[in-house]
C-alpha cells in the first residue's frame, strides 16, 4: 500500500472518534482518558492525545497511532486494519490493494463464523415458521431476532456443512471451526434442530454460537454452545455486549443476567445497557470488559438460592476490581425474564431505581445463608484486592456503618493478608533511572518539539552520547528514520517503527511537554557527561599501558575541552 494512500487513511481518521467507537473515552485536561484494553485494567491508565493522534497505556506501555489500535485491538494486520479505516472513510482502494488473500487463520475462522451465522439468520426467516412462531409464543418480536442476529440451525446432518464447501472452505478448515462432530471421519453439524444465538466480541464479529433445542429430549441437552476455538474462549465473551455497549456507557450502569432469554426479554422491553454471562459464573475477563464502559453495574439474576449465590459472587468480584455493584432482588419463583412479563417494564425499573449496593444488601438479606461474620469476612476478602488506598477506606466505612463494626476491627482483619492478590497481579512500575538518565530523555522530548530543535539535536550530537541504551537506539532510530520535516507529525512517526519497545518509548516522549527547559543547556550538559566518560576510560587506559604516549596526548586535549565546557558553564552560573 503506498505511502501516500496509508497518509490519506491515517489523517482521515480521527484517532479519538476511532477509539471511541470501541471504548469510551472521558476528556482530561488535554488528553482523553479510558480503560485500556490491552491489559486487565482497574483504573483508567489509556491515554489518547487527538492533537498528536497517538495513544499510550501508562500501566502496560501499548502504544501506537490510529492504524495500530485498530490492528491490535482486532487482532488484524496492518494491511487488514488500513482497509477497515479506509471504509470508515470512504477512501476507495485500487483494485491492487484488494487482492491481498485473507492469511491468518483468525481471519479464515472469522469468516467460516461470518457465512454461518448469515446461513442460520437466513435458514429463520426462510424455514423456521415453528421457531418464529415459538419466538413469538414468548413475545420476542422479529425486529429484535433480527437485531440480535439470531438463527436456526436446520434438522439435517449437513445443511451448514455443504452450505460452507459449497462456498469454497476447505474441509481442513471446516474440522477446526469446532462448527462440526467427527464421526468415523465424516463431518456432520454440531448444531441441528436449534435456535441459535450468535455470540460476538465486542468489535461485532461472530466468534461462537450458542443452540437451544426445539424439540425437548431427555438425552440431549436444552441448551449447548460452540467449543473452544483460536476465536473463543468460554468465560471471556459477554452475550449482547456488542450490540449494548454503548448505551451502557451512556446509562453509565450495566444491567448483568445469565441466560439468553433473559437478556433477549430486557432488551426487547427497552433495557438496551443489559449483558448476560452466557449461563456460566461471571468471570474476571468478563468484569474487565464491562468496565471498560461502565464502573457501575447492577446483578440481575434469578431469584431462587442458586441466582442469589451467582449474584452475590458475582458481585463481589466486580468490588474487587474496584466497580460500584448494586444488587436487584427478585421474587424466588422469577427471573428476569418472567419478572417482566408478569410485572412489566415500570416493575423492574422501580427495583433498579431502589436497589440497594452489593455491602448494604449484604448486611439486611436474610435470605442469605452465611452468617453475618462471614458476609463480613467475603466482603474484605473482596476489598483486599483494591489497589486505591482511599477507596478502600471509604469501603471499610460502608462495611462498618451496614453492619455496625468498628472500623478498627475491620483494618485488623484486613491486615492478616501480608500480601494482596492487587500487589502480585499489578503492573511492576517501571525501574528509577539516574539524573544522567532523565537528562537524556527530556533531550530527547526537547528535540521531538520542533523541526529547529530536532535539527540542533541531530547535528550537536550523535549516538555515543547517550549512555542510556533505550534511549541511545532510540536516537539511533530517529536519526535512521526519521526526517526534520516529519518532526510535529507524531502519528506517522509511529508507522516509522516496528520495534514495540522503541514505539513505546517514543509515544511516552511525545506525551510530555516541557515548557521551561532549554534544549542547548541540556545539549551541553550531554556533552559534558560524555566527555567524562571519555576521561575517565582514558585513565583506565593509560593505568593499563602506561608506556602510550598517544593515550597521554588524547587526555591532554580532551582535558582542555572539558576545562573549556566546564568554564562556559561557570560563566553562564555567573552571569
Amino acid at each position: 500500500m503506498d505511502n501516500s494512500l496509508i497518509d490519506q487513511i491515517r489523517q482521515a481518521n480521527d484517532i479519538v472518534e476511532v477509539v471511541q467507537s470501541y471504548l469510551p473515552l472521558k476528556h482530561i485536561g488535554s488528553n482523553w482518558r479510558g480503560i485500556c484494553p490491552f491489559h486487565n485494567d482497574t483504573r483508567p491508565s489509556f491515554y489518547v492525545s487527538q492533537p498528536k493522534q497517538i495513544y499510550k497505556c501508562f500501566a502496560c506501555g501499548k502504544a501506537g497511532n490510529v492504524f495500530s489500535f485498530v490492528q491490535d485491538y482486532e487482532k488484524i494486520t496492518f494491511i487488514e486494519a488500513a482497509k477497515k479505516l479506509a471504509g470508515r472513510a470512504g477512501i476507495p482502494i485500487p483494485e491492487r490493494e484488494r487482492t491481498t488473500v485473507v492469511s491468518t487463520k483468525r481471519q479464515q475462522l472469522l469468516t467460516v463464523y461470518k457465512s454461518a451465522g448469515l446461513f442460520f439468520s437466513e435458514s429463520l426467516f426462510k424455514h423456521g415458521e415453528s421457531v418464529l412462531d415459538y419466538l413469538k409464543e414468548r413475545q420476542i418480536s422479529p425486529e429484535t431476532a433480527k437485531a440480535l442476529e439470531l438463527g436456526y440451525a436446520l434438522p439435517s446432518e449437513k445443511a451448514l456443512l455443504n452450505h460452507l464447501m459449497k462456498e469454497g472452505y476447505s474441509v481442513s478448515l471446516l474440522k477446526e471451526s469446532g462448527l462440526f462432530g467427527n464421526y468415523g471421519g465424516a463431518l456432520t453439524d454440531l448444531f441441528r434442530d436449534r435456535l441459535m444465538f450468535p455470540i460476538h466480541n465486542t468489535t461485532s464479529e461472530v466468534i461462537a454460537f450458542g443452540g437451544r433445542i426445539m424439540q425437548d429430549k431427555t438425552e440431549v441437552g436444552k441448551y449447548m454452545n460452540s467449543p473452544g476455538t483460536e476465536l473463543y474462549t468460554k468465560g471471556k465473551e459477554l452475550y449482547g455486549l456488542f450490540k449494548t455497549k454503548y448505551d451502557i456507557s451512556k446509562a453509565d450502569y450495566s444491567l448483568v443476567c445469565e441466560g439468553y432469554f433473559d437478556f433477549l426479554r430486557l432488551y426487547e422491553t427497552g433495557f438496551t445497557n443489559c449483558v448476560a454471562s452466557l449461563g456460566t459464573a461471571l468471570t474476571e475477563e468478563q468484569i474487565y470488559l464491562l468496565n471498560r464502559y461502565s464502573s457501575r453495574t447492577y446483578m440481575l439474576y434469578d431469584g431462587d438460592s442458586a441466582g442469589l449465590k451467582a449474584a452475590i459472587r458475582g458481585g463481589l468480584l466486580c468490588l474487587a476490581k474496584g466497580m460500584e455493584v448494586r444488587i436487584i432482588d427478585l421474587p424466588d419463583k422469577d427471573d428476569p425474564d418472567t419478572f417482566i412479563l408478569k410485572q412489566g417494564k415500570a416493575a423492574l425499573q422501580s427495583l433498579i431505581d431502589t436497589a440497594p449496593n452489593l455491602i448494604g444488601f449484604m448486611a439486611a438479606s436474610n435470605k442469605l445463608e452465611q452468617a453475618v461474620k462471614e458476609r463480613i469476612e467475603m466482603l474484605l476478602d473482596a476489598i483486599r484486592h483494591i489497589q486505591d488506598a482511599v477507596q478502600r477506606e471509604l469501603l471499610l466505612r460502608e462495611v462498618s456503618d451496614a453492619f455496625g463494626i468498628s472500623e478498627s476491627a475491620l483494618k485488623t482483619n484486613l491486615r492478616r493478608s501480608s500480601r494482596t492478590p492487587s500487589q502480585e497481579t499489578a503492573v511492576a512500575p517501571p525501574p528509577s533511572i539516574n539524573g544522567e538518565a532523565v537528562d537524556e530523555r527530556n533531550l530527547l522530548i526537547l528535540a521531538l518539539k520542533d523541526t529547529q530543535s530536532y535539527k540542533l539535536l541531530a547535528t550537536e550530537l550523535s549516538a555515543d552520547y547517550f549512555n542510556n541504551r533505550l534511549y541511545q537506539r532510540l536516537f539511533k532510530h530517529m536519526q535512521e528514520n526519521i526526517l526534520p520535516e516529519n518532526i510535529g507529525d507524531a502519528a506517522a512517526m509511529m508507522d516509522s517503527i516496528e520495534n514495540n519497545e522503541l514505539k513505546e518509548c517514543l509515544a511516552g516522549l511525545l506525551f510530555e511537554d516541557l515548557q521551561l527547559m532549554s534544549l542547548e543547556n541540556l545539549v551541553n550538559d550531554i556533552k559534558l557527561r560524555k566527555t567524562q566518560r571519555d576521561l575517565e576510560a582514558l585513565d583506565k587506559a593509560i593505568t593499563e599501558h602506561p608506556e602510550n604516549l598517544e593515550l597521554l596526548k588524547q587526555k591532554s586535549i580532551l582535558s582542555r575541552n572539558y576545562r573549556r565546557m566546564t568554564k562556559k558553564v561557570v560563566n553562564k552560573v555567573l552571569y
